[in-house]
């Protein structure tokens, strides 16, 4: 029993936990935006950067004293804004309009990530194969065959389960 004990207490805390530690400064810092406004506490920053921030992603000053996290992304992809969740010792009204605050690089992620992807060329592979391109098996898996295709578990044809003995009637 100690083992098992011992075994458990060493994993990380399951279901996300023990992910949540102080990453203290970052090495550096860039530009996500500019005050635009304060709202409930809040900060509304105008994006000045091509990159998303990542949920919850510390928000700096340029000396990299941390004033609060990323809490929701709003408007147009490519004039979003953000409001930030400030630290319980900041406080919104001690910040001035259009000052510019800093993220750490690397909780940023590529505007492209966010757009739609452009379809994808079709392209006719080579080879016979069967009509409608499917293979061995097809679509139909688990008791589907038979005449009336797939209704649910065991419906139609002679799929798993069913039939049984079809003698004189």
């Amino acid at each position: 029993k100690q083992w098992y004990q011992r075994r458990v207490r060493g994993r990380g805390g399951g279901r996300g936990g023990g992910r949540h530690y102080d990453e203290g400064p970052p090495d550096s810092v860039i530009k996500i935006g500019k005050l635009m406004n304060s709202c409930e506490g809040d900060l509304v920053l105008r994006a000045d950067n091509d990159m998303v921030p990542y949920f919850n992603a510390p928000i700096y000053l340029e000396n990299k004293e941390q004033i609060g996290k990323v809490d929701e992304i709003f408007g147009p992809i490519n004039e979003y804004m953000m409001s930030v969740k400030l630290l319980p010792n900041m406080k919104a009204d001690s910040f001035k309009r259009k000052q510019p605050f800093y993220i750490n690089p690397m909780k940023l992620l590529p505007l492209s990530r966010f757009l739609p992807k452009p379809p994808a060329p079709k392209v006719k592979r080579a080879g016979g194969g069967t009509p409608g391109g499917r293979g061995r098996g097809g679509f139909r898996g688990r008791g589907g065959g038979g005449r009336g295709g797939g209704r649910g578990r065991g419906g139609g044809g002679r799929g798993r389960g069913g039939g049984g003995f079809r003698g004189r009637r």
